[in-house]
């Protein structure tokens, strides 16, 4: 939501953030003169939660959780009026997968169709989040984020002064040709 709000984190340098306080700004970027935001939370998730005599785990499933999010969508659409309005969703992270049969499920079962769909901070393969025996990417991918987090809580033996450099290492050993010191 900060990068669409009327106001966001104040930064510096865009590779690393300092802890809080923060600081803000106004976001010249913001899109609520231009546009409604609405913010779903699938059931069970987030601040989101079943009501009644259902239960969050009811609705854990692709067609529960799409069929939920789209009677919302087409109920805020109608309720407001806006089915001559531009419409977007906006995904992140597994949200990016949902919208993909979402989209799909307001086309063809409530002649809803979409201007676009956003994704942010999308995971378009999940070989690279899977640890799994013979999935050897996401190992590779992981390993400077492990080794950056044990830099930082300082629980190397022999830890070397300059992160950057430790991490340029650690992506080298990741990539291959590269023994593993005894």
């Amino acid at each position: 939501m900060g990068s669409m709000g009327p106001r966001r984190v104040m930064t510096i340098n865009a590779g690393l953030t300092p802890p809080a306080p923060y600081k803000l700004m106004d976001n010249p970027d913001c899109l609520l003169d231009k546009s409604d935001l609405v913010f779903i939370d699938p059931v069970g998730t987030g601040f989101s939660h079943a009501v009644g005599k259902a239960q969050d785990k009811d609705f854990w499933g692709v067609g529960p959780d799409v069929k939920s999010l789209a009677q919302f969508i087409t109920t805020y659409i109608s309720r407001n009026n806006r089915w001559n309005s531009p419409k977007f969703l906006i995904g992140e992270s597994y949200g990016m997968f949902r919208n993909a049969a979402l989209a799909n499920y307001l086309q063809g079962r409530d002649n809803l169709y979409l201007n676009g769909i956003v994704m942010v901070s999308s995971v378009l393969d999940l070989g690279t989040i899977s640890f799994y025996p013979g999935q050897d990417l996401a190992y590779i991918l992981f390993l400077p984020s492990y080794a950056a987090t044990a830099w930082f809580h300082k629980t190397l033996k022999d830890r070397p002064e300059n992160l950057n450099t430790f991490l340029d290492e650690a992506r080298k050993f990741a990539r291959g040709n590269t023994r593993m010191p005894s």
